[in-house]
């Protein structure tokens, strides 16, 4: 039986991912919906974007951390100078995160191995890959399975829009308590990432949390943007089993190291 699973906010934590499709058993046959945030914070997010864009049975939302990409690579273009002081919207993806995400770029593209020319031709080439990619990618994915009508989205919807169709696509990319503590379509079952539940969830856990208030709305972002703690949550829509993996400092370095190798890629 094909098993559906869904998980969110990644941060770069590749070596997470690798390690939950195995502890899942993730098979060709499975079906996984990763609700946004794969870049950012974590030591390789452009091995995440990579093997997302190799996985036909892998599907992903746009995050509001993809867009804060979008948004400083369309100025870095228009630049020509990835992270120019000029360019505001870099300096905003920066605070959040994004200047780990310009390293994995300069260490894909070689920056320190091949001639500056060649570097730039590349990254523009790169950039402008990157962007038609994130700029594919929906703001929500909504079905029924299981006799459950779901709403995947990777910050939550407006309590107020009538449909999904008159949704704010960003809105949906940022929205937080507004959204989590009301009502909204009692109908639906709603799945989010964005807000760690070390903030939703009364014992401060990363757990995946559930709404004890209307019963309709699940949140599963483990907290892998908090420092140095959080966890990867995974939930199978399938027969509801919960999994997670605590984020362990120096976990990544240490299984490349292990295995003798210097990038994923």
């Amino acid at each position: 039986m094909k098993r559906l699973f869904v998980m969110s906010d990644l941060h770069g934590q590749f070596v997470l991912l690798q390690l939950m499709l195995e502890k899942i058993g993730f098979t060709d046959d499975d079906e996984l919906f990763i609700l946004g945030d794969i870049m950012d914070r974590g030591p390789n997010s452009i091995d995440i974007y990579y093997f997302v864009q190799s996985m036909p049975n892998i599907h992903m939302l746009r995050g509001n951390h993809e867009i804060m990409m979008v948004q400083s690579l369309q100025k870095a273009i228009e630049l020509k100078d990835l992270d120019s002081v000029r360019n505001n919207a870099y300096r905003l993806w920066k605070t959040n995160g994004g200047a780990k995400t310009v390293e994995s770029i300069r260490e894909y593209l070689q920056k320190d191995a091949i001639p500056y020319e060649e570097y730039i031709e590349n990254r523009t080439l790169f950039v402008q890959e990157i962007i038609d990619f994130i700029n594919s990618l929906p703001s929500y994915y909504e079905f029924d399975y299981l006799g459950k009508h779901y709403v995947l989205v990777h910050a939550g919807v407006d309590p107020e829009a009538e449909t999904m169709d008159d949704m704010d696509p960003e809105l949906m990319s940022w929205i937080r308590e507004y959204f989590y503590l009301s009502e909204c379509n009692p109908d639906y079952t709603y799945i989010f990432g964005h807000t760690p539940l070390c903030f939703i969830n009364n014992d401060r856990s990363f757990n995946i949390w559930y709404d004890p208030d209307y019963h309709n709305k699940i949140g599963i972002d483990g907290g892998l943007a908090v420092a140095d703690k959080g966890q990867l949550n995974c939930l199978c829509l399938t027969d509801g089993q919960e999994y997670a993996i605590p984020y362990k400092e120096g976990q990544a370095e240490s299984i490349m190291e292990r295995l003798g190798i210097t990038s994923w890629l």
